[in-house]
């Protein structure tokens, strides 16, 4: 957890509580949002964590570094597990984001069955339609 994200994650985690009966929350804490990587690195390794959620909430016209973006790349590609990222736009509601990001991670992670059917579903209608836009999508790449 990232001193000054915690009320995205406290979010996350009442959200998760919502929709996973069974669902062990660990969080690490880190000085920067740079540092995500070391705090998902400890989750994997001390905690044997499945993926790790960061939660963060932008300022307005803040942006994420390269370094950031890197890190987290390397890490997921290091241990073959998933980091998502919840990152709000500073002009974003916050509750409104996160328990669409949430509801999201659950079921990519917990309820893939029910994606599947879903993306395999949007493509038949595609075919017919023009595709509609997922907010969410690049959050979850």
């Amino acid at each position: 957890e990232v001193l000054g994200a915690e009320n995205v994650n406290n979010a996350l985690e009442t959200e998760f509580e919502k929709e996973v009966m069974h669902v062990d929350i660990k969080r690490a804490l880190v000085p920067t949002i740079d540092d995500v990587a070391l705090g998902a690195k400890q989750l994997f390794e001390k905690s044997k964590c499945d993926f790790a959620v960061l939660g963060y909430s932008l300022d307005e016209g803040e942006k994420l570094s390269t370094a950031f973006q890197n890190s987290v790349l390397t890490t997921q590609f290091h241990y073959g597990k998933h980091i998502f990222r919840v990152i709000v736009p500073g002009e974003e509601s916050m509750e409104s984001y996160v328990r669409a990001a949430a509801k999201e991670i659950v079921r990519y992670h917990f309820k893939p069955e029910e994606l599947q059917d879903e993306l395999t579903k949007s493509r038949e209608e595609g075919e017919e339609s023009e595709s509609s836009f997922n907010p969410f999508a690049a959050m979850f790449g």
